[in-house]
């Protein structure tokens, strides 16, 4: 059967500083932002006062973030979360780290080289480092999240080897009533993985895996998750076709960062700063 969404076309109060959009929210209620910064991630989830960051984006985009955080009052991070060791994922910690006070950062628990790197270079800030693993749990202020992957963890990738996006942690849970996956880098043998343990929940957003490469977002996976609204982050080399033709076969709404940029989900809507429409999504 075919999910009924509406569609509502608004008004949504923005400011353009150059090619550069941003939206603000205001502080009620629980919000997630996927950044339009290329072809990497950095995802910022409100709510109540409290802000964390899922990955940095590579550093070529730090002025951005840095201005779209200060633009929605961000003065202060409560916890950064580094899924894996590719710099499209982990570049803009430290500068980051430099201008905006950070209570913790979490740094996946695996004998990547550049753990060790990150680590020595996080020493010089006033903030907690933990190192997090399959079955780690954030819960504040209306945020319930769980990572459930990577399940099995390949201890010999670098931060040069493509398995590496296979340790990735995949964060499951819920952000004020909207349930979410983050599926970082994983590729299909992480998806395997989740789904022969069965693992994987029903969510209303996919942050799909991997920029929509073709070595993500199986049929099985999709079908296991039965997303309303699938998000992908990209400087518009990627999606593959093939990944975007599975999306719209699943009946999913795919939302794309270099398409639409900032995605922002406030409560149950969904809004793009390139478009004057929204989405409810339940």
């Amino acid at each position: 059967m075919k999910k009924k969404l509406t569609f509502v076309v608004i008004s949504i109060l923005v400011l353009c500083t150059g090619t550069i959009t941003y939206a603000n929210f205001g502080s009620r209620g629980s919000e997630v932002h996927f950044f339009s910064v290329g072809q990497s991630d950095c995802i910022l989830i409100k709510s109540n006062n409290k802000n964390y960051l899922i990955d940095t984006g590579a550093s070529y985009y730090t002025g951005k973030i840095l201005t779209y955080l200060a633009f929605n009052n961000v003065k202060r991070i409560n916890g950064i979360i580094i899924t894996h060791y590719h710099d499209d994922h982990y570049e803009g910690l430290v500068k980051i780290l430099k201008l905006i006070k950070t209570d913790k950062v979490y740094l996946p628990d695996n004998k990547n080289n550049m753990k060790h790197v990150l680590s020595k270079s996080l020493s010089r800030f006033d903030t907690s480092v933990k190192y997090i693993d399959r079955g780690w749990t954030l819960k504040a202020n209306k945020i319930n999240l769980k990572a459930i992957g990577p399940v099995e963890k390949d201890e010999k990738s670098n931060n040069n080897n493509s398995d590496e996006n296979n340790n990735s942690i995949v964060l499951q849970g819920k952000i004020g009533n909207v349930s979410y996956l983050f599926a970082g880098d994983c590729e299909k043998k992480s998806e395997d993985a989740m789904l022969k343990l069965n693992i994987l929940k029903k969510c209303d957003v996919l942050k799909v895996p991997h920029h929509g490469i073709n070595t993500s977002t199986s049929h099985e996976f999709l079908n296991k998750l039965k997303p309303k609204a699938a998000i992908i982050t990209s400087n518009g080399k990627t999606p593959n076709k093939m990944v975007i033709k599975r999306l719209l076969n699943h009946n999913i709404i795919v939302l794309r960062t270099d398409h639409q940029g900032n995605i922002v989900i406030k409560n149950n809507y969904l809004f793009c700063d390139k478009s004057n429409i929204h989405i409810k999504l339940f």
